[in-house]
């Protein structure tokens, strides 16, 4: 996390954790030999020389020159290409794959869906009923989000959302979060122009839980395993949504919200930062190292500029650095090693 100039991390485009980390070194210092790198990064020197194949392939790292003393092989000095450079291929070949599996999802959604919620005209009107226009939905689930107290599972296969559809329900979320309110999330791979990565992170630094698949059938929400939330016509969400409170239909959605889930896989992060920051810490260096500054994370998170600097400066206290991007290296080396030992297996609650 450079100051005067971020590196955003690669590891949104699928480049791995110590790849990123060889890069960013590169590109902050410059040419470096393998061993210069494995000292600086204290990483051993075959997981610097996989990172710099990695690099290579994609088009992110050259070799500049042999060494000084005029060794050859593993000992040339390796240079890292610019970000913008770096980052205009990865997403060219992110889109490419992005958009094939919009389309591929598109056409599942249409043939599934209906198979998903079946005939709610028959039930009651007091199991299901029905919440017309956009406003009138926007609405009723923010009278939702005020009552739920344990659970909220959500099914989106949207590739993108706006900046501002984000920054509208990003209130929601930390007041429920604040609640205690366990939040999962099945999420499809996010198209370029997706604006919601900032909150997904925010989300997963309070406890949050999200995982992908290809592809997913239609859009549900469920509060407390007692209310599901459906569109009334999945090609135009404008005309409104269903509110089931039937307890058979709410029970079946959320069987398949779990049968998903355990084929769903946690798709990373941008950045992972170490797991003993506390939750503000943790989503204010993922988003420095996603390339945010100071002013957007200020107003995304709703904190002050100010408040940031503070976290900032503890941290560097408290690894004993004297910059950001010393704390940004010496943070990013952690996280890594934590990445290479693998984390505990999750375990799913008991349904109810």
């Amino acid at each position: 996390m450079l100051e005067t100039q971020v590196v955003p991390s690669l590891m949104r485009w699928g480049v791995s954790p110590h790849a990123d980390l060889v890069y960013r070194t590169l590109t902050a210092f410059g040419p470096w030999s393998v061993d210069r790198i494995s000292r600086s990064l204290e990483m051993k020197t075959r997981l610097v020389r996989v990172a710099l194949d990695e690099l290579t392939a994609l088009g992110a790292a050259v070799p500049t020159r042999n060494a000084a003393d005029g060794t050859a092989g593993d000992d040339r000095i390796w240079a890292g290409r610019a970000p913008a450079q770096v980052l205009s291929l990865l997403r060219d070949r992110h889109q490419h794959h992005a958009l094939a599996r919009h389309r591929l999802q598109q056409r599942l959604t249409r043939m599934t869906y209906p198979s998903v919620v079946g005939d709610l005209s028959d039930l009651p009107a007091t199991e299901a009923r029905q919440v017309h226009g956009m406003a009138r939905t926007i609405g009723r689930l923010a009278e939702l989000t005020l009552l739920e107290r344990h659970e909220f599972l959500s099914i989106s296969p949207d590739v993108a959302y706006s900046a501002e559809a984000v920054k509208a329900a990003a209130p929601q979320h930390r007041k429920m979060i604040a609640r205690g309110v366990q939040i999962r999330s099945l999420g499809v791979p996010a198209a370029p122009e997706d604006e919601s990565a900032w909150h997904l992170e925010e989300q997963r630094s309070y406890g949050a839980q999200y995982r992908e698949l290809p592809q997913l059938p239609g859009r549900v929400m469920i509060s407390d395993r007692r209310t599901a939330i459906v569109p009334l016509d999945p090609s135009d969400r404008s005309r409104g949504v269903w509110e089931i409170s039937a307890p058979d239909v709410v029970a079946e959605l959320t069987a398949l919200f779990f049968q998903l889930w355990g084929r769903a896989k946690d798709p990373g992060r941008d950045w992972t930062p170490p797991l003993h920051l506390a939750p503000r810490e943790s989503a204010i260096v993922a988003l420095l190292a996603a390339g945010h500054t100071d002013a957007s994370i200020a107003a995304k998170l709703d904190i002050s500029v100010r408040t940031i600097a503070y976290t900032l400066s503890a941290l560097m206290d408290r690894y004993a650095v004297s910059s950001r991007f010393q704390l940004g290296l010496r943070l990013g080396a952690e996280a890594t090693q934590q990445t290479a030992a693998g984390e505990p297996d999750e375990h799913e609650p008991d349904q109810e």
